[in-house]
């Protein structure tokens, strides 16, 4: 009897089902997101004594993919079942649209996203609430995906999404009522040049809106090493404290008019989307470039959470206003 490859393969891995030292990538996810050895996770009637695997590769030698997706498409495939279809950001739609809503954006109103990431904010700030946008990304593959999902939704002229470098953008002057970042700025590299030129489009009564993590008051660098709570390459400066954050606003000429601490319902969404997402886990979803994409956000979304636990970092929403005189 000729045994065939795939055959064989099948065979090869319905050994490794009967041998103490299988578990299922679903179940080893589950485990390492937990903090718990895999065999207490086991199914009744599945074999004890699984040994502990700190490496979780892919179930199925078949199921690895091709190679063919881009990182932006491996981020969006993954970041629609977190957060859904076309956002990028913990809340997805309903947070997004509840942002927006915080910030009075107005039909009339002329709104700059600096960390578009796919653009699932900026069409919906023109959707929905009707206002002009113009979306930015520093990360050049993601801003291409979100321009490539505008395209498809026949928003291209409507919903722009391009790239930007932080140290040499040149904002118009005056030109915005709403500017927004989401989750970044007060770590990045070129911030009090980025402030700069915030400052410098803000049109009159107009608003900037930083939404993100900040340095808790005593803290010191976070493990030293900031940037395991983030993978921007533009992320990787110590954050700023909010006293810190404070003075580079007063020396930009800008003034706080709004400071709320968001922490705790931020690590409820993170720990909510992210349990929910690891309870769908399936086998036939697990190519190995999914997996690959996957464990290096998850292993930053628990860096983060250990941090905000740890009392490090905080989750900060602040609005800024040009300053009187």
């Amino acid at each position: 009897m000729v045994i065939t490859p795939l055959r064989a393969a099948r065979d090869d891995r319905a050994e490794r089902k009967k041998s103490d030292d299988y578990v299922p990538f679903a179940v080893r996810f589950r485990a390492w997101w937990d903090g718990v050895e895999p065999g207490a996770l086991v199914k009744d009637g599945q074999p004890g004594g699984i040994r502990r695997n700190k490496l979780i590769v892919v179930d199925s030698p078949e199921l690895r993919g091709d190679g063919t997706e881009t990182r932006a498409e491996l981020k969006y495939r993954l970041w629609s079942r977190l957060y859904g279809e076309g956002f990028s950001f913990p809340g997805g739609q309903e947070g997004t649209t509840e942002l927006l809503k915080r910030i009075g954006l107005k039909k009339s109103g002329h709104f700059l996203d600096l960390a578009a990431g796919i653009g699932g904010a900026t069409r919906l700030a023109a959707l929905q609430f009707g206002a002009t946008v113009m979306g930015l990304e520093s990360d050049l593959e993601l801003a291409e995906m979100g321009m490539k999902l505008s395209v498809i939704r026949g928003l291209e002229a409507r919903v722009p999404i391009s790239t930007y470098d932080p140290a040499t953008i040149e904002l118009p002057e005056s030109a915005y009522d709403v500017m927004l970042i989401r989750d970044g700025f007060f770590a990045m590299d070129d911030r009090e040049r980025l402030l700069r030129q915030m400052h410098r489009a803000l049109a009159r009564d107009g608003k900037i809106v930083l939404n993100g993590l900040m340095r808790a008051p005593g803290a010191s660098a976070i493990a030293d090493n900031p940037a395991k709570v983030s993978e921007s390459p533009h992320q990787n400066a110590i954050p700023w404290t909010l006293a810190e954050f404070d003075m580079e606003c007063l020396a930009e000429g800008l003034r706080i008019t709004l400071f709320m601490d968001l922490t705790d319902s931020h690590r409820k969404v993170l720990l909510d989307g992210w349990n929910n997402f690891s309870s769908t886990l399936t086998r036939g979803s697990l190519d190995r470039p999914f997996v690959d994409i996957l464990m290096g956000e998850a292993e930053i979304v628990k860096n983060r959470i250990a941090a905000i636990n740890a009392g490090a970092l905080r989750f900060c929403h602040v609005e800024l206003t040009r300053a009187a005189g």
